[in-house]
């Protein structure tokens, strides 16, 4: 039996992409899995898999209460939470003011929003369960390639770049006021992977060679698996960075990361 086996997880945003590759390696792996996203499509998605499908806005807590109450009734205690919703649009300093609310409301709530309100949702069970784990999606953006020059700012996604900071303070927050509970709290930060967000906000096709050195959803997920089952220390606290262009695998845990053993 692998270590994952018959624990009870969630992923957001599992409609497509990396969030669909997430959910497939988990159920896989022997999760039971509840999967969530604002598209529809999300009932086929766990079909073909087995899964448990929810249609909402994870931004809506009532949304949340609705996911996380059915998976607790279906299957027991949520133990992984997998925060993988989120959206960019393309907004800057020049953009002005008109609509510039709604923009904002509509970022910070698919990606800082709704882990929020997930990971406050499913905190108490894992504490209660002994522990757990929490994964944060996050970007490069906030982990740049130590090896290149630091780009923190990438120009037009003002909107993106904040959100995905917050989504920082959260995360490290967590990690340390729930260790102590066994519950882990990491980020993904990763680079340029072969999805239809990123596509759709290139708005063009790829150069080809860049292209070729974009990740795939199942690396990203194949990841997430590794770090779920790292022994014997388990690290949280920590900015996972995975480069277009670079292995796709588990690296050390990095500078301010801590431990659970």
């Amino acid at each position: 039996m692998g270590e994952l086996e018959g624990r009870v997880a969630v992923v957001t945003g599992a409609a497509q992409g990396i969030g669909h590759a997430i959910a497939a390696r988990l159920m896989a792996e022997g999760c039971r899995v509840a999967v969530t996203d604002r598209q529809e499509s999300v009932r086929q998605v766990a079909d073909a898999l087995g899964a448990t499908a929810h249609v909402g806005d994870v931004a809506d807590v009532d949304h949340v209460r609705t996911v996380v109450d059915d998976t607790v009734d279906r299957h027991g205690p949520i133990t992984l939470l997998v925060n993988n919703a989120g959206e960019v649009i393309t907004s800057h300093a020049l953009s002005g003011v008109d609509g510039a609310s709604d923009d904002f409301d509509r970022i910070v709530g698919s990606n800082v929003k709704g882990a929020f309100l997930f990971g406050r949702a499913v905190a108490p069970m894992m504490a209660d369960a002994g522990g757990g784990d929490i994964v944060n999606v996050s970007t490069d953006h906030v982990h740049p390639d130590p090896d290149l020059d630091p780009h923190h700012g990438h120009g037009r996604m003002d909107l993106y770049n904040a959100s995905k900071w917050a989504l920082n303070g959260i995360t490290f927050d967590w990690a340390a006021s729930l260790a102590r509970h066994g519950i882990r709290v990491n980020n993904i930060c990763m680079g340029a992977t072969d999805t239809a967000m990123l596509r759709g906000f290139l708005d063009r096709e790829p150069d080809p060679e860049y292209l070729a050195t974009w990740m795939a959803p199942d690396q990203i997920a194949g990841v997430i698996v590794d770090l779920l089952t790292e022994a014997p220390a388990r690290r949280t606290g920590d900015n996972i960075g995975l480069y277009a262009g670079r292995p796709c695998v588990l690296p050390p845990s990095g500078v301010g990361a801590t431990h659970l053993t």
